[in-house]
């Protein structure tokens, strides 16, 4: 599987994911909304009639009371006053009846009608006298009275009818709404399940496909150690023959052509001095090539590294970088360090040999100090100088000669240490295991 699919698939399942996300949000934000507005919505059509049902029955009561107060009032003069107030209780009694029409439902419609009836029914006998006149006969008065009375009980009844509808209504609807409320619950458990297991399984895929890459990455990177090292150590073979052709082919060529000037050079050669110019030429520049090319083997790879030991390679490379660079360096090596193997001795040459092209090249250095210390499990090597240092945080990229350096310490399970600070120097520690101990000597110093 390429990794291009899985990037592809592991970001439709972060698309699929964000698209539950969104719409569980969104459809917890609108069902919430929704259910809130109906149950506000029947609680404010309960109080609604609620309050038209109350407004008729306080209709009814006021329009008894003005009924028996019109029958027991001998007054005439006082019709026309309560004509006025029955028609102001009628015109209450018809906005009330209008906003109950609006708002039952076509079940409660039967209802509404009886109530209608009945309750025109109470108020019609209040209207058969056009002129609101008293009614003389006690008789009739009382009557009316019981009439009026009896209607009143059956509208008063059928508005409390009404009433215990609308109850009955509210409490339809709040059944509703918990049955709303629990299907909008199991819904957000099914997202939040859904939007789980699927957040899971991407988790899941990421962490594989990351530890895939790691994987990967590492063998990869122990791939490119590996062949670092390989091309490290043929480097140091090929240095090796280099130097050994140039020391002892090349070297002893131009030692023989030396001979065989100074063999030239005689009493014949002497009596043509423009001959005897061009021989002392010629010799001077076969010793020069001759110094020239022990030079290049010495800088390839030193034989005394691997004919006499790390010592006297170290003692050769720190009178050449002074005699080069004018600055001195201070040797000090504790131990036994040239019985350690050849790994190591190359590793601690050419870590040496980095750090003073370094501190040369780069810390304008003016006193640098290497100590060398064989113990008993490992060699400890320190190069310090008084250059202008670095900070380490601040680099942008570490230089091939750091790289290397780590890359000899590491191949041989050794640590490398670097400190620096700007203008204190750079002091550069390494520990490399070195168990085995042929012999041991006290001390040699050198500087």
């Amino acid at each position: 599987m390429s990794w291009d699919r899985i990037w592809v698939r592991l970001g439709l399942g972060f698309a699929l994911l964000l698209a539950l996300i969104t719409v569980f949000t969104l459809t917890t934000i609108g069902e919430t909304f929704r259910s809130r507005k109906q149950l506000s919505d029947a609680y404010e059509r309960h109080s609604k009639i609620a309050d038209a049902l109350m407004g008729i029955r306080s209709d009814l009561y006021l329009a008894g009371i003005l009924k028996r107060d019109f029958l027991l009032d001998p007054a005439q003069s006082h019709a026309p006053q309560y004509g006025e107030q029955f028609t102001q209780i009628k015109n209450s009694t018809s906005e009330h009846l209008k906003t109950l029409e609006a708002l039952l439902t076509p079940e409660e419609a039967p209802s509404l009608s009886r109530l209608r009836a009945e309750v025109e029914g109470y108020m019609s006998p209040l209207n058969q006298a056009s002129d609101w006149e008293p009614i003389l006969s006690g008789p009739t008065q009382w009557g009316l009275l019981k009439l009026q009375l009896r209607q009143r009980g059956s509208a008063l009844q059928m508005a409390s009818d009404l009433e215990n509808l609308n109850a009955r209504d509210l409490a339809i609807q709040q059944v509703k709404t918990r049955i709303s409320e629990n299907a909008f619950r199991r819904f957000l458990w099914l997202m939040a399940g859904t939007s789980l297991f699927l957040g899971l399984l991407i988790a899941g895929l990421t962490v594989w496909h990351m530890r895939r890459l790691e994987r990967h990455s590492e063998t990869a990177q122990s791939e490119l150690r590996d062949l670092s090292h390989q091309l490290v150590k043929v480097q140091e073979q090929e240095r090796r023959t280099i130097s050994r052709e140039l020391h002892d082919e090349v070297g002893q060529m131009l030692t023989g052509l030396r001979m065989e000037l100074g063999n030239l050079d005689g009493p014949h050669a002497r009596q043509d001095p423009a001959f005897h110019r061009r021989l002392l030429a010629t010799k001077r520049i076969a010793e020069q090539s001759l110094r020239t090319v022990r030079n290049l083997a010495m800088f390839l790879r030193p034989s005394m590294l691997d004919d006499l030991g790390l010592s006297p390679a170290l003692r050769w490379q720190a009178k050449e970088f002074t005699l080069r660079n004018d600055v001195p360096v201070e040797l000090s090596i504790t131990g036994d360090v040239d019985s350690v193997s050849d790994d190591v001795r190359t590793c601690i040459y050419r870590v040496v040999q980095e750090a003073l092209t370094n501190a040369s090249r780069h810390a304008n250095a003016k006193q640098i100090k290497v100590m060398i210390e064989r113990q008993a499990r490992d060699v400890r090597a320190v190069i310090e100088d008084d250059g202008i240092g670095f900070d380490r945080h601040k680099l942008s990229r570490r230089g091939l000669g750091l790289l290397g350096m780590e890359e000899r310490v590491r191949e041989i399970q050794g640590t490398l240490g670097i400190k620096s600070q700007p203008g204190r120097g750079t002091r550069i520690f390494i520990r490399l295991p070195a168990p085995e101990i042929r012999n041991e000597l006290s001390s040699v110093n050198s500087g």
